[in-house]
Formats: structure tokens, C-alpha cells, sequence
């Protein structure tokens, strides 16, 4: 039996947890004291990585014999632009870097900087360089520093663009920054959202950069912990949840952390591969392009199907397991060739995984700027995509623009990736419409994979610097 003391500690635990959840929009939903993840914490002393999309202190579990990684249990992501009541010039520039760069340590200091933690990524949109930095910066130390892909055809990071599946009402954003905060802790991530926004903290950052929307999700635990994506979206009243298998971090039934199927350490970075102009030790060296998109999910639809045509459409025609299985193996031995993904189509749709893998793993072995082998088959970009049951963001400065609707019971996915250029997104999203990386043409857009089922609502390509020139990249270059 409980003490009382227990009782009231339980108490007072919920009281403050509902207490910083007001507002928090998916995050609000979740039972904050059931399903977490027991984490090893790292001392606060930990130094952080240059790369900030890399984070420590991840679980590897075993699922259907495959190694799994355990992501941050939850994220919010703020975007905004700069504020326009005040003049921008390189002395307003450079002192708006030091408040950012000091607000954001002050949220960092004594968390963990691991999955359990806090790990921070802050991204750039092309909007901010176009309309503050290029203006006020010479063209030549502009061009030396700015990154392209490798033979300068072009930009590394460039703007988002409309893919063939996409609904005509896609919108895509022209936001001029980007913060993303994870952590196992919903607790954390409503303290550090309220330190930087909440007029009057010492972190407060609404001075220097308007909100244009908050948008917050879950990794649901799942495996052998009840899945936070089932319960959640039951709670909300969404059509189909009671199919989202009992073991599922997402809604939609299938793993998406496969050790072998994620880029691994600083694959992403632009200056890993070789695939851009930027090398080890240049100003951009241990950034990568990010992009980031909200999609809704059809779940109706999508269990409306057989296990095997979920299986189908997820992974390819040729993938073969027992009902209920939601890890499959993903590493460089299960990459589909271009073959395969051919005979797939002449049969019928092609596999929402298989065509990927077309353009999003390395054709031939390859050894990196840092002297390590990345074998045939490793994949390069550095998935972190997220449910959400927001329509289609917690809040929203535009909400006319964006649809915004405040009830939280429309089941999607923030999808985040880093990769060592736009282009490379670019790439896979075509193949994921069945135009693989030579141009060959298979299927119909929206009837490959999983198309049907989703709707992109919202898109945008951002730059992600390494960690010291984060906050307002290349304001110091300026005279």
C-alpha cells in the first residue's frame, strides 16, 4: 500500500505536471508516469558534440532479433522569424547571437546531455541568411563560406519544393529559425519552452525572435512497454487506434529505429562524405541540411488493410512476416537493388522502404574524411520523425493559414531528417513517388507504398551549423 507520504509526492507530481502542460498540445495528453524509458544518465559535465543533431545515451533493445535505438521520448519544435521591430544591422546581429547563444546555455545547464536529458538542435532558414547575412556581408567571404554541393553545381541547402503525391494546400514555410528540444522528460521540455518564451525569465528569447508556431510529439516507447502511440491515440478518439499494435512506437505499426537503417555517428555532416564543398575544420564543418515536415496520417485507411498489405506497402512486396510483427531487419543486407524495386512495380505498387533505399544508401563502399569505411548500403541521413496528434501544430501564429485547429485528436508525424544536403532529400522523396535516382519512372505516385495514406501539409529546408556558430551563423563575419 502507498504512504501517505507517496500519495501526496503523487500529487504534487501531477499537479505541477498539469500545471506546465497547459498549452503544450500533444505532450499534454501523456500519462507522465507510465511508460517511460530507464535511462543511464551521463554526469551534466558531459561536453556536447559539435553535430548537434547527435545525441548520447541512447537504449539499443532487441526486437525480432534486430537491434533497435530508443530516441528521445518526446520533442517540441519552435519556429519563428526575427523580430521586425527592431533594425537589423551587424551590431543588433552580433548582440541578438550572444543573447541567444546565453539563453540557450542557461536551459542547458545541469541536464543531462543525453536522450534522458535535454539535447537542443537550432537550424537555420534560408530566409534568415537571404534576408540578413547576404546583404550585409561581402560576396566573396560570403561564397568562402557558404556551403554547396561538391563540384558547386549547387546550393548544399536549398529551398523545399513539391513532390508529385503531394495535396495542392501543401504549404511551404519560409520560417527564419528552428529550435528543437528533446528529452525523455515532458517535464523538461515544458521548463525549457518556458524559459524561452515566458516574458521575464532570464532565458527569454520573444525579444529578438517571434513564435510562428510550437510544435510538440512522442516517440511512443512500445516493444515491450505498452505503446504511448496506441494510448494516446485512443485518448484522443482516433479512428483506427484500436488496431496500433500493442508493441508499436508509432501509430502507424512499424519500427523506424533499426540501428542498421539510421545514419550512424556524423554520416549526415556536410563534410563526412565528400559530397560537398565544405571540409573538416571549415566554418559549417559538423553541419548538415535538415528538413522538417508535419504530415497527417490516415489510420483508418491504413488498418483498413490486411497485415500483409501494410507489410507490403511499408517495406516491399517481397517482405515476408508473421502478423503482428512490427520490426523487421533494415541494415545493408536487406537493401532492395534497382531490380528488385523493377519487379516490384510489375507486379504492383512498389514498397515504401525499398524505394528509399534507393537513394538514401551508399551505392559502393566509401571511405569518409575522417578515415572511417562506410560499407555499400549504409544509409546517410539521420532520421528523428515523430507522432503527433496536433492539427497540425500546438500553436500557430497564422492560424488561417496553416489550418490550425487547437483540439489534439488528428493523428500525424513531424518528420526531421539531416542529411549532408538538400538534394539528398530531395532524391529520396522522388523515389518515395517511384522516380528512382537514374530517372526511371515505376508505379503511380500516390499508389506507391504508403502515399495514400498521407498528406504532407507543411515543408521547409533548413541549415543546421555546428554547435559554436549556432546562435545567428555568421553574424560575427560581419564588419
Amino acid at each position: 500500500m502507498a504512504s501517505s507520504e507517496d500519495v501526496t509526492s503523487r500529487r504534487r507530481f501531477l499537479k505541477r505536471a498539469a500545471a506546465l502542460s497547459a498549452g503544450a498540445g500533444t505532450i499534454a495528453l501523456v500519462d507522465q508516469l507510465a511508460g517511460g524509458i530507464t535511462r543511464a544518465e551521463a554526469a551534466p559535465r558531459t561536453s556536447f558534440h559539435d553535430e548537434q543533431y547527435l545525441v548520447d545515451g541512447l537504449v539499443a533493445i532487441t526486437d525480432n532479433g534486430v537491434e533497435v535505438l530508443l530516441p528521445p521520448l518526446y520533442k517540441y519544435i519552435l519556429t519563428g522569424t526575427l523580430k521586425r521591430s527592431q533594425k537589423w544591422d551587424a551590431t543588433s546581429l552580433k548582440r541578438a547571437q550572444a543573447k541567444l547563444e546565453k539563453a540557450l546555455v542557461q536551459v542547458e545547464t545541469n541536464k543531462p546531455k543525453t536522450a534522458a536529458g535535454l539535447t537542443v538542435v537550432v537550424a537555420w532558414g534560408l530566409p534568415y541568411f537571404r534576408n540578413f547575412i547576404k546583404p550585409l556581408l561581402n560576396a566573396s567571404a560570403y561564397s568562402a563560406v557558404w556551403p554547396r554541393e561538391a563540384g558547386g553545381a549547387a546550393d548544399a541547402v536549398t529551398d523545399a519544393i513539391r513532390f508529385a503525391s503531394d495535396p495542392g494546400s501543401l504549404i511551404l514555410e519560409d520560417n527564419e529559425v528552428m529550435i528543437m528540444i528533446r528529452s525523455d522528460s515532458p517535464l523538461v521540455l515544458d521548463d525549457v519552452k518556458s524559459k524561452l518564451l515566458k516574458a521575464g525569465s532570464v532565458s527569454y528569447i520573444g525579444n529578438i525572435i517571434n513564435v510562428t508556431s510550437v510544435r510538440s510529439g512522442f516517440v511512443g516507447r512500445g516493444f515491450d512497454k505498452p505503446s504511448t502511440a496506441k494510448r494516446l491515440a485512443l485518448k484522443a478518439g482516433v479512428a483506427g487506434a484500436g488496431k496500433i499494435p500493442d508493441s508499436s512506437q508509432l501509430m502507424m505499426g512499424f519500427t523506424s529505429t533499426q540501428k542498421a537503417a539510421l545514419g550512424a555517428d556524423n554520416i549526415a555532416s556536410f563534410e563526412t562524405l565528400g559530397l560537398t564543398t565544405v571540409r573538416r575544420g571549415d566554418y559549417f564543418s559538423g553541419g548538415a541540411a535538415m528538413h522538417l515536415s508535419h504530415i497527417y496520417e490516415d489510420l483508418a485507411m491504413w488498418y483498413g488493410a490486411s497485415y500483409d498489405e501494410r507489410l507490403s506497402r511499408m517495406h516491399s512486396p517481397r517482405a515476408a512476416a508473421r502478423a503482428g510483427t512490427v520490426t523487421l531487419p533494415n541494415g545493408p543486407g536487406q537493401v532492395s537493388t534497382r531490380d528488385d524495386v523493377l519487379a516490384d512495380a510489375a507486379k504492383g505498387a512498389g514498397g515504401h522502404n525499398s524505394l528509399l533505399q534507393q537513394a538514401t544508401r551508399l551505392g559502393a563502399d566509401k571511405t569518409d574524411a575522417y578515415g572511417k569505411v562506410r560499407p555499400m548500403g549504409t544509409p546517410v541521413p539521420v532520421r528523428e520523425d515523430f507522432n503527433t496528434l496536433d492539427q497540425p501544430f500546438t500553436t500557430s501564429a497564422n492560424p488561417i493559414r496553416d489550418q490550425w485547429n487547437a483540439k489534439q485528436n488528428r493523428p500525424g508525424l513531424h518528420f526531421v531528417v539531416f542529411v549532408p544536403a538538400s538534394g539528398r532529400f530531395h532524391a529520396a522523396r522522388r523515389a518515395m513517388d517511384g522516380v528512382l535516382p537514374d530517372g526511371t519512372v515505376v508505379g503511380t505516385p500516390r499508389e506507391n507504398g504508403i502515399n495514400a495514406m498521407l498528406s504532407t501539409t507543411h515543408r521547409q529546408n533548413f541549415l543546421v551549423p555546428p554547435r559554436k556558430h549556432r546562435s545567428f551563423p555568421m553574424a560575427e563575419l560581419l564588419s
